[in-house]
């Protein structure tokens, strides 16, 4: 079963990256926004990290306590996962924001199937929201109340996602586990099931999921770089090629092109919205691999 997972993970990291072409982001043609990495920093890293995550689903097939304790123990995996993959990359951060959300997947995901020996996207990321629901609202709390116990903002360490909370009340891939994933639920996941109904596949499939992933989601990576009005910016811009077909139509595929050059020209990459699209495609793997008959 472990080496089962950690193909899904792999199949899933690599779908993602090496899809293209893709706006700001690292792909097989350039790498984007970033000048810091390219798609072997990201091999590297899946590498080192799939092991790890496939742990964290080991890890929810064998829980035998409370929900609450395994998010406990898979956030725990998940500081050995980051080390693993900073070693890998030299320092350079390539999968933290999706070692989250697929650590609470793959923990609920083990969970649920130890107990219905199948697996159910939509009841599986409920699951996960419950697992994390009450410690992440802890994570929140804490950074109000380190806040309000300083005396100067200066000398208070923030993480990104933290400072993008304080400043604009976005909650981030926090915010989405506690509610149980609701884009990958209720948007992306419906989505990829139409879209292969009707015979769309590889990276067109791919681009049209990352495009939707872009309108829909409040990528903190996109808010750092270029701030509300580069969010809004790159929404409309995703949202109008969706108008237009999308990745399906040649037309499309030469707008994202002309997407990511105006990307890099103003540094924004949207990172949350690709690691949505990477959720997606793991979901898919999952979905194929412990149902198989």
């Amino acid at each position: 079963m472990r080496e089962t997972i950690e193909k899904c993970v792999c199949k899933a990291l690599l779908g993602e990256v090496y899809t293209t072409p893709k706006p700001g982001l690292v792909d097989l043609k350039d790498n984007g926004a970033h000048k810091d990495m390219d798609v072997h920093t990201f091999e590297k890293s899946t590498a080192a990290i799939a092991p790890y995550i496939a742990e964290m689903f080991c890890e929810g097939y064998a829980n035998q306590q409370s929900l609450e304790n395994l998010f406990a123990r898979i956030r725990q995996i998940g500081i050995e996962a980051e080390k693993a993959m900073f070693e890998a990359t030299k320092g350079i951060n390539t999968h933290k924001g999706i070692l989250f959300t697929m650590g609470i997947i793959s923990g609920a995901a083990g969970y649920y199937y130890r107990k219905q020996h199948h697996f159910c996207v939509e009841e599986v990321l409920t699951l996960g929201g419950a697992m994390c629901q009450k410690a992440l609202q802890n994570d929140f709390e804490k950074i109000i109340n380190k806040i309000q116990a300083s005396k100067s903002l200066i000398d208070i360490p923030l993480t990104h996602g933290e400072k993008m909370y304080l400043r604009y009340g976005i909650r981030g891939a926090r915010g989405a586990a506690q509610d149980g994933f609701p884009i990958l639920a209720d948007y992306l996941w419906p989505l990829f099931g139409k879209y292969k109904k009707e015979r769309k596949s590889g990276h067109t499939l791919n681009l049209q999921i990352l495009l939707w992933a872009i309108t829909l989601s409040e990528d903190t990576n996109v808010l750092k770089r270029g701030g509300i009005e580069g969010g809004v910016w790159l929404k409309k811009a995703a949202q109008n090629i969706l108008e237009e077909g999308g990745a399906f139509t040649q037309k499309g595929i030469s707008e994202i092109k002309r997407l990511n050059t105006e990307c890099i020209q103003k540094n924004i990459s949207p990172g949350g919205a690709a690691d949505l699209l990477a959720a997606t495609l793991y979901l898919e793997e999952l979905s194929f691999n412990l149902n198989e008959v």
